[in-house]
């Protein structure tokens, strides 16, 4: 480069640094999220705007309360961006609260506030014994499932070649079906908390070997732990790292409504149903009972 050219971009540098330090600056003090008060202004949905173009809005709050983080160590109240949402909150509510956790994601929530939402939530426990495999090859296939939804963890034990894969499909299928009856949750509201083979009791048999030695073999046994538990969509998109990934988990908990909605809807049916089977049932055995007397 000539020597001339050199100048003119010493002299464009230079005026760009004069003008960023000649830009006032505003100092954003840290915050953190506190539980909101009874009466809260909600922000207005702007419709054809994406849920996270709302991150230039200053005033949005999502159902919460920014306060300064010097205040945290004075007050006994409990503070976290997630401790007043619901583990499957509505879908407007969920996307401004993707916006504000995006627009916020340089702050740390405690860990005890997401411990004691993880308390919270519902969990199902199931497992099987006496499985006669390896419990260190069992736990090869149980790390295909540990971490993931019901869905997703299906889906990979359909995929897998291991040869117990099936049982441990049918094993988070009879779990999932648990969680149904009792409190109606869907396979898409459900995760796989905990998934892993512990040790059996060993059956010892004789072993026979050359030169007329003998020894001892080892049939091993394996047991099956497994935890489902409910998914807290606000934390999963408040640890989200990237911008895909909120949205991702956006999608699922959109999923997740919707498969409970029409599970809800077919309880109401069935059980419309069986209340019309007993009224004929007992319309029918008052007429016999007439006709005999």
């Amino acid at each position: 480069m000539p020597l001339r050219g050199q100048f003119a971009m010493i002299r464009s540098r230079i005026a760009m640094h004069i003008a960023s330090a000649a830009r006032p600056r505003t100092s954003r003090p840290l915050v953190a999220i506190k539980t909101p008060p009874h009466t809260l202004s909600k922000p207005p949905s702007v419709p054809g705007l994406s849920i996270f173009q709302t991150i230039a809005n200053r005033g949005l709050r999502c159902l919460s309360t920014m306060v300064p983080i010097r205040q945290l160590e004075s007050d006994d109240a409990d503070y976290g961006s997630t401790s007043n949402l619901s583990p499957a909150p509505p879908q407007a509510d969920a996307e401004n609260f993707a916006a504000f956790a995006h627009a916020n994601r340089h702050q740390k929530v405690k860990p005890f506030i997401l411990k004691r939402r993880r308390d919270r939530l519902r969990t199902y426990a199931d497992g099987d014994r006496d499985i006669r495999h390896s419990p260190w090859r069992m736990n090869l296939v149980c790390q295909f499932a540990h971490g993931l939804t019901v869905p997703e963890a299906l889906k990979q034990l359909m995929f897998c070649q291991k040869r117990h894969a099936p049982r441990v499909a049918r094993l988070i299928r009879r779990c999932a079906h648990m969680a149904d009856e009792e409190d109606g949750l869907q396979p898409s509201q459900l995760e796989v908390a905990e998934c892993f083979a512990t040790q059996g009791v060993h059956l010892k048999r004789l072993k026979i070997m050359g030169r007329g030695r003998s020894g001892t073999m080892h049939h091993k046994h394996c047991h099956i732990r497994l935890v489902l538990r409910q998914i807290d969509f606000p934390t999963k998109i408040l640890q989200a790292k990237s911008v895909n990934a909120k949205r991702k988990w956006l999608g699922r908990l959109k999923q997740a409504r919707e498969d409970y909605e029409r599970a809800s809807v077919e309880r109401e049916e069935l059980a419309e149903l069986e209340r019309m089977a007993a009224e004929l049932e007992e319309e029918a055995k008052k007429k016999k009972e007439g006709g005999e007397k």
